[in-house]
C-alpha cells in the first residue's frame, strides 16, 4: 500500500477544552497531535503561545482537550500500531464568538486506514419501516371528466 494519508476523521469535535482558546493563538490548519492520556483517553495537543512572564513569546505543547468516544475509537487501532496520523484543526470558536456557548475546536485527522476496524457493525441498528402501502392520488377534475 503507498504511503498516502487518506481521512480517517473528517472533522471532530475536541472535548474537555483546558484552554482558553482565544488566548492560544490557534488558526485553522495548524498542526496538532494525539496521545494516550493517563486514564486511557486519547489527548489533542497542539504547540500554543504561552508568554513567559507575560511578555516574551514562546511557543509551548498544550494538551486541548480529548476526542470522544466514537472518533477515540476509530484512532486507536491506528495509535496502536505506531501509524504516523496527520492531524489538523479545522475550526475554531473562540470565547469571543461563542455566543454565550461553550468554546470550539474541531480537527481533522487522516492516516493509512489499514488498521481501521468497522464500528458501524457494532452500533444497533433498527431496521427501516415499510413504507404504507399507497393508493393512486385521486385527481377531482379528471374523474369528473370521466364520469360525464
Amino acid at each position: 500500500m503507498s504511503d498516502a494519508k487518506l481521512p480517517l476523521i473528517h472533522k471532530a469535535p475536541v472535548e474537555g477544552l483546558g484552554v482558553h482558546v482565544a488566548r492560544t493563538r490557534l488558526s485553522i490548519g495548524d498542526p496538532a497531535w494525539l496521545d494516550r492520556l493517563t486514564d486511557g483517553r486519547i489527548g489533542v495537543f497542539a504547540s500554543v503561545r504561552k508568554p513567559l512572564f507575560g511578555i516574551i513569546p514562546r511557543q509551548r505543547p498544550a494538551l486541548l482537550g480529548h476526542l470522544g468516544p466514537v472518533a477515540e475509537e476509530i484512532v486507536s487501532p491506528s495509535l496502536a500500531h505506531g501509524d504516523s496520523l496527520r492531524v489538523r484543526i479545522i475550526d475554531l470558536v473562540p470565547e469571543h464568538l461563542a455566543n454565550g456557548y461553550p468554546p470550539e475546536i474541531y480537527i481533522s485527522v487522516w492516516g493509512d486506514p489499514r488498521h481501521l476496524q468497522p464500528i458501524l457493525g457494532a452500533l444497533p441498528v433498527d431496521p427501516e419501516p415499510e413504507p404504507p402501502a399507497r393508493s393512486a392520488p385521486r385527481r377531482k377534475g379528471l374523474d369528473v371528466i370521466l364520469e360525464v
